[in-house]
């Protein structure tokens, strides 16, 4: 069934130099199917774990070798100890 699609220009050119070897009907029919996979994950109600652990297993985060410490390491800043908690 063909179809008229209104497209940003740029951003479908940016779609294409990804890869100059996939169709533009594959990357519009893989965009769908991803839109329709996150539409349907947002209506199941998952949880905050049930989620992270989903992507977790999608992106196989456990093959790609990541050090947490040298990623986060230095993001908080240790010399600051906060404001003084005083319970009432």
């Amino acid at each position: 069934m063909p179809t008229t699609l209104n497209l940003d220009p740029a951003l479908l050119q940016e779609a294409i130099n990804l890869d100059t070897s996939i169709s533009l009907d594959t990357i519009v029919e893989q965009a769908l199917r991803d839109y329709i996979r996150q539409h349907s994950e947002s209506k199941s109600g998952l949880g905050f774990g049930e989620s992270l652990m989903k992507f977790r297993q999608d992106h196989n985060l456990d093959q790609v070798d990541l050090n947490p410490d040298e990623i986060w390491g230095g993001v908080r800043d240790r010399n600051f100890t906060g404001k003084e908690v005083t319970f009432e």
